[in-house]
Formats: structure tokens, sequence, C-alpha cells
């Protein structure tokens, strides 16, 4: 038995739902070897403790411990999939990948991963994959697919592979407590303190109160594309000033936050891959942690201004993390709901495309399976999610999460145009000015409190 991981700690019960869980999804072209992929699956399970681990709570769900479990074969079922007249492979294997999305999983499974090959011909099928939340991250989706490729590849060749053995997730909780017992966890905590006085997470706008007992089956979603060519002059653009795609999102993100509340100051959690050394890369697990990114740009003139003030404050943020739990204990209503039914949370998540290596390709091709526009994945109710992702052939994403018992589709769908006209805009006229005078937007605000 080993310690939780703070990730891991649920004292309200949200990490434990059947529905918080990783999907991923391949479509595999070429002969395959059933028998040789059953077994990498395998090898993978025994390589990698996260996926053969039971979390065993208390009460309280703060405290529990981590039981590890000898390696254990992973059930493959092989399926099948008849032809559908007027149906083609990637309409199929598009709706397989939203089914396996939609599918629940108990967090006490053993082992944390489930795998069905869904069989066109013997020169084409698709491998959904299945775990747990508790177990795995989005980053763990990366390393799942290298390690299946090499140990497949192993099985077939006969030739050992190479990969580096993962150090086990189980020393990450002692890894932790040691942190926050060193002088670098004391000095994140004081950047906190001084960081995060009166601050508040963003909220945003509802158009109708939020109620959490009358609220639709699901949240809704809104997608906001940008086409590749045009992604690239934005990337090239934000690269002059040593910005990413992720600063341009936040700078663009605050002139929207401005002139929907006239807010300068606005606090962001962010979610990050929350490996602490490159010695947790090849590690499957729950690693991603919560980071609150503070930016206070009121003095910022022109877009340019905002977007350097993006890249320090999220560097910053990077520089100073601490498990959330402990930034709770420093400030325990941070999270606290606003305590206003016309104003939602908002959380933030930034997805780059996993770099095309050849090293995940087990047989003639082996890619995966994306959809067109991405669907709802939140399952925590009552939080606005905007997600940004860099799309496998370079286009880019948008994706606002909602309420729609709350707020109008309308209403989102002004906020992505806008939103996307801001990105765009900052990558072609970053010396623009951007902000209104403190008296218009002081007029701005009395006007908004007066309707």
């Amino acid at each position: 038995m080993y310690p939780l991981s703070s990730r891991q700690k649920d004292p309200m019960g949200i990490q434990r739902s059947p529905k918080h869980v990783c999907a991923h999804v391949l479509r595999i072209k070429g002969e395959l070897d059933v028998d040789a992929l059953n077994g990498a699956l395998d090898d993978v399970v025994a390589r990698q403790e996260s996926l053969r681990s039971r979390v065993h709570y208390d009460e309280s769900g703060m405290s529990g411990s981590l039981e590890v479990l000898p390696p254990l074969p992973v059930p493959l079922a092989v399926r099948d999939v008849p032809e559908a007249p007027g149906r083609s492979r990637d309409e199929i294997a598009a709706e397989l990948l939203h089914e396996v999305n939609e599918e629940s999983m108990d967090f006490l499974e053993t082992p944390s991963l489930r795998a069905v090959l869904h069989r066109f011909d013997d020169q084409d099928a698709v491998l959904t994959l299945l775990s747990h939340h508790l177990y795995s991250d989005g980053w763990s989706v990366g390393v799942l697919r290298s390690e299946i490729a090499a140990c497949y590849r192993a099985r077939v060749t006969g030739v050992p592979h190479t990969l580096p053995n993962p150090v086990p997730y189980s020393g990450f909780a002692s890894w932790e407590q040691e942190f926050l017992q060193s002088e670098k966890a004391a000095q994140a905590r004081r950047y906190w303190k001084d960081k995060l006085a009166g601050a508040a997470m963003c909220t945003m706008p509802a158009d109708r109160p939020y109620n959490p007992e009358n609220q639709s089956a699901r949240t809704a979603v809104r997608n906001f594309s940008i086409d590749p060519d045009t992604l690239a002059k934005v990337t090239v653009g934000a690269a002059r000033n040593r910005c990413s795609i992720w600063h341009v999102c936040l700078a663009a993100y605050m002139v929207l936050m401005e002139k929907i509340s006239g807010q300068t100051d606005i606090t962001l959690m962010t979610v990050n891959s929350g490996r602490p050394a490159r010695e947790y890369y090849n590690t499957i697990g729950f690693f991603a942690n919560l980071v609150p990114v503070r930016l206070e740009f009121d003095d910022c003139k022109t877009f340019l201004d905002l977007m350097l003030c993006a890249r320090k404050a999220s560097a910053e943020a990077q520089q100073h993390q601490l498990p959330t739990e402990s930034l709770l204990g420093m400030y325990p209503t941070l999270m606290n709901p606003p305590g206003d039914s016309m104003v939602l949370p908002a959380g933030f998540n930034y997805i780059s495309a996993p770099a095309d290596h050849q090293d995940t390709d087990f047989t003639t091709s082996v890619e995966p399976v994306t959809l067109p526009e991405e669907e709802p994945a939140s399952f925590r109710r009552g939080v606005i999610i905007w997600t940004f992702l860099v799309v496998p052939g370079g286009g880019f994403r948008c994706v606002i999460e909602y309420e729609p018992d709350s707020v109008d589709a309308d209403t989102v769908d002004g906020w992505g145009s806008n939103f996307v006209e801001l990105v765009l805009a900052m990558a072609d006229r970053p010396e623009q000015e951007w902000n209104r005078s403190r008296s218009e937007r002081a007029a701005a605000l009395s006007a908004q409190d007066h309707s």
C-alpha cells in the first residue's frame, strides 16, 4: 500500500465518477497480429503500475492508500464490423470514438485499461482504449500509444524494445511530500501568498440563474476553428515576440473579459501536465494539476503588451507550481462557488497535438481517430470550460463547453467568434492599442450596474 498523491485525493467524490475517464481511438491499417496486440497490452500494464492499481479512500476522501496489484491480463474484445450501405468506414470510426467517449468505468475496475478491436477486415480496424482518469491523464495517452507500438513490434519481431523503464507512479506521492518540505515549495508558497492576495476565480455571466437541481442531462459545446494556414501565420507572429499560441489565447481572453465585464484583473484556473521532472515523462498516471494564472493588465496598452503580460504570468505560475490542495490550504475559498447564480466559474485548458513520431506506428498505418468537432468532455457541471486545441494537421479549435439551461447558444457564439477575431487581430496588428479609457470603462460598468 502507498499513500495517495494530491491529485487522487477526492473529498467531493468528483474524481471517482464513472464518467471521469480517458478515451483514445486508433485507426489501424495493414496486417495485424491480434495475439501480439493483446500481448502488447499486457506488457504495458505490467510496465505501468498505475494501470493495475486501485485507490482505497477513507470516509473523508482526503486519505487512503494506493494498492498496486501484480501484472494483470487485458481482455481484448474483437468484434467484426459489418459494412453499412451509405456509410463510410471513416464515419463508422468516428461513431466508435463518439461511443467510447460516452462509456463509463468504475474506478475500482482492474486493470484500468479496456480495449476493443473493431475489424472492418484483415487490413483495416479500429482500436478503442479506455482508462479511468484516476490512473491516467491526457499526457498518458501519448505514452500509452508509444508503449503499445514498441511492445507490439517486440513481440512480432522477437527483438526486445528499448523503452526506458518508467518511474513507478506510487513514488510520486512520496516525492510530493518531500517536495512540500523543500525550500522550493516554501518559495512557491511565498509567491502565491502575494500573487493571490485579493484574487477570485474568473467567472462568466449567465443568461439565466444557474440551478444545479434543474439542469439538462448534459452540457453543450460550441466549436470555433482557425484553418492551418492562418494558424501558421498566428504562430509565426507570436514567435517574433517570443510568445506561443497559449499566450495569444490568454491575451485574447483578457480583451474579451474586459469587454464583457470591464475587468482588468482576472485569475484563471488552468490545467498543467503536472509532471515534476523528465523522469516522469514516460510514466502513465494522474499527474494533471490545476495552476492559477493571475492576469493584471490595466496598464497594458497594446495587444503585444497583453501577450507579454500573459507570457510572464504563465511562466511564473508554472515555475511556482504547488499541488492544488496546498493552494486551497492557503486560500480555502479560492474554488468556492461564486455565490451569484447569474455567473459561472470558467476553467481553461490548452492541448497541443502530439508529435508525429514514427515509433507510434506498429503496422502500415496507425492514426488517432478525430471528430470534425469536439464533443462535451467535462462531467463536472456548473462550470464553463474553455479548451484550446492545436489539432493534427495544424488547425486550431476553441471549444467552449457550457450549461445550456443557464447560457444561450447565441451568447456562446458571440464569445467564441469575438475570441477568434481577437486572436487573428493580435497576430496581424500586435502594436494596435486595445483598451478603452478608464472613463469609458467606468461608464460601461455603471451601465451594467443599472441594467
